[in-house]
């Protein structure tokens, strides 16, 4: 890990709301709580009415993540004393406990961090292909309907991106962060529908999976109902062993020894060399401005440049066009994100923003010049999209998760892990209780010409996008990021339009129905939440533009369809109401909660 981190470009500071007079003060705390989730839905049962969304309300810091054990956990370490910084550590490795098949320690982590200071940071936890891997043997495991298993497995960082955090910008210890991790494990957490849906999903693959099967299937082969108490005593001894040992016993120790072992005995390309040579960096975000506030995002080979674009052709528009629900307005958004989705298939995926500079597709030029191919009523032509390179190339991916922290100093994060597809790679190191990612199947493996085509020891792209969002002042209006694999850039995008040019609170800015464009696992094309405002008769009026809607979704709904519109957890500032204002997304059961007693400690660092 560098020890000098780049002096970042300055931005105001954030406005500190410091109201306590003692060193532990009460605050009035208003929350939701975490979302009611109904008794039993399985993949494929309706979900009759929009969902409710978790809100909560604090003068003392703000939490939202997918699920309210990782929520819990960042609270207490907020309410101990801990920043924005420990909380999100504690929240992440909390998450690959009770949200394990998006997240955990053989997945990726990605950080976007906005200090007191004004500083803005990037921690680049992007998994870097093992130096081993075999293009072709990939090949013959896609011919074959087969990709998964050890085959697919990059290097994991996650653990080394949260270590970097916490030992460069935390206050506390390890062994302090990683406990409320090892409590969910040990004592359990309750199953979710969103974990019901994708485990069901890959049913096949996970009761094929040998270890792996014994953690998702552990009743044999049904994976129970919504509430159920899931213990994992494998991953809590694994938690107390990095607890005890360091992380470095995961990257350069015996945990290393275990997981080549497991690779060695299954066919898979990762060595105990490619995890001590891991090098997570600390790097500069993607900025833009969008109207009258900062943006700032992830680089490539992340997904933060695929928004950037998006905001600077929207911006081209006029804020009273995008305030409306119109047919022509969706139209514009769907062509934006066509447009920001070519180019995002057609950027190079070994990008270093600190040696060359930012994406030509960043720039504010660029998007003026895309933003004329824009017509009423008329579609652009997937020629002058793509040229050359066509959709094909595009990277996949699947199951994310988003965590969004604000403490009461004025510290922010927003970071968003995952293990590529749901479970990963569908398989385990045996006795660790953790999955692998999959993240080489992110990857071209037969055509060189495009941007993606795997190569030893390669940075893997991931359209994920964390986002910090900071008003004229310098104030938060919001930290936030979603799941959804290739609609990511539109699912957030949707949601930082709705706050500037719709001027509306954080909730309904998540709640209200989103226009989206991806799906390339599924249906390349608009995907559509049909909710008033949005109507049948827009759609209608989409399509004799030419647009072949992939997607027309409505309530009553199934489960397995709500989730592929995002997850948008979120903390902001609510200048009217002069407090920490969270949001967990409902379409994916988020948890938003509130600190309630703060001890003064933090800043040291």
């Amino acid at each position: 890990m560098s020890k000098h981190p780049p002096e970042p470009r300055l931005l105001a500071p954030f406005q500190r709301m410091n109201r306590l007079a003692a060193t532990l003060v009460l605050a009035a705390a208003i929350s939701s709580g975490p979302t009611t989730i109904p008794a039993a839905t399985p993949t494929g049962l309706p979900v009759p009415t929009p969902p409710t969304h978790s809100v909560a309300r604090s003068d003392f810091g703000m939490v939202a993540t997918g699920s309210p054990e990782a929520s819990s956990a960042a609270v207490k370490i907020l309410e101990m004393g801990g920043n924005a910084i420990d909380a999100a550590v504690a929240a992440a490795l909390t998450l690959g406990a009770a949200d394990p098949d998006a997240s955990g320690l053989g997945g990726m982590t990605y950080m976007v961090i906005h200090l007191t200071s004004g500083q803005t940071l990037v921690i680049d936890g992007t998994s870097p292909t093992p130096m081993a891997v075999d293009p072709a043997r990939l090949q013959e495991l896609k011919t074959e309907d087969r990709l998964f298993g050890h085959e697919l497995v990059a290097v994991p960082t996650t653990l080394a991106v949260l270590e970097c955090a916490r030992s460069r910008f935390g206050t506390l210890d390890l062994a302090t962060l990683i406990e409320p991790a090892i409590a969910t494990a040990e004592k359990g957490y309750r199953l979710g529908p969103t974990q019901i849906i994708w485990t069901d999903y890959y049913r096949e693959e996970l009761l094929s999976s040998g270890y792996l099967r014994g953690i998702t299937y552990p009743d044999g082969d049904n994976v129970g109902q919504v509430g159920k108490l899931v213990c994992r005593p494998d991953l809590a001894q694994t938690l107390r062993r990095i607890a005890r040992d360091g992380v470095r016993t995961f990257y350069r120790g015996r945990m290393a020894d275990q997981i080549e072992d497991d690779m060695i005995r299954n066919g898979g390309f990762l060595r105990k060399t490619d995890l001590a040579m891991l090098r997570v960096k600390v790097v500069l975000p993607v900025h833009t401005t969008y109207r009258d506030v900062d943006v700032l995002t992830f680089p490539p080979p992340g997904g933060g440049t695929a928004l950037v674009e998006v905001l600077n052709i929207l911006e081209s528009f006029p804020t009273s066009f995008l305030a409306e629900d119109t047919a022509a307005r969706h139209h514009v958004l769907l062509e934006t994100f066509r447009i920001a989705l070519a180019d995002r298939g057609l950027a190079p995926t070994n990008f270093d923003p600190l040696q060359r500079g930012f994406s030509p597709a960043s720039s504010k030029m660029h998007a003026q010049r895309r933003a004329t191919m824009i017509e009423p009523g008329k579609l652009i032509s997937d020629t002058d999209l793509y040229g050359e390179v066509g959709p094909e190339c595009a990277p996949p991916g699947e199951s994310t998760t988003h965590v969004s922290i604000v403490d009461r100093w004025g510290n922010v994060v927003s970071l968003t892990q995952t293990l590529g597809r749901s479970w990963g790679a569908k398989v385990a190191a045996p006795g660790l209780g953790f999955p692998y990612n999959s993240f080489l199947e992110t990857f071209n493996y037969e055509r060189p010409q495009c941007p993606g085509y795997l190569k030893p020891h390669f940075p893997c792209p991931t359209d994920m996008a964390p986002t910090i969002v900071l008003a004229e002042d310098g104030t938060l209006l919001a930290a936030l990021g979603s799941p959804g694999s290739d609609l990511i850039a539109s699912i957030v995008a949707n949601v930082i339009s709705n706050l500037v040019d719709r001027h509306m609170g954080l909730e309904e800015a998540i709640a209200v129905p989103r226009v989206l464009f991806g799906g390339l696992e599924e249906a390349l094309g608009p995907y559509i939440e049909v909710t008033p405002p949005i109507t049948g008769a827009d759609v209608d009026a989409l399509e004799t533009m030419g647009h072949t809607i992939a997607e027309r979704f409505s309530y009553p709904a199934v489960s397995r369809t709500i989730v592929r519109y995002g997850g948008v957890n979120a903390v902001g500032w609510d200048a009217d109401e002069m407090t920490f204002v969270g949001v967990g997304d409902g379409r994916r059961w988020g948890s938003a909660q509130g600190a309630r007693v703060v001890t003064e400690a933090a800043p040291s660092r």
